[in-house]
């Protein structure tokens, strides 16, 4: 997890598993990097995730263009 990003204002830690975006079931990498593709740097989105406790969180995140690959 990169400090200061949307994600981690949000609260994911590292260890968390994302499991949807915009109301979209994540499942996979590849899947993530699928629904993300839909969307432009600015964007509101609600983001689910389940953190290392097993226990299931969402929030609004506004999107930013992310870290180089």
């Amino acid at each position: 997890m990169i400090d200061g990003t949307p994600a981690a204002q949000a609260g994911l830690e590292a260890g968390d598993t994302i499991t949807s975006i915009g109301g979209r079931t994540i499942s996979t990498a590849s899947g993530l990097s699928s629904a993300l593709a839909g969307y432009r740097p600015g964007s509101t989105v609600t983001l689910g995730w389940t953190d290392s406790q097993g226990v299931s969180h969402t929030a609004s995140v506004t999107l930013t263009t992310g870290p180089a690959a």
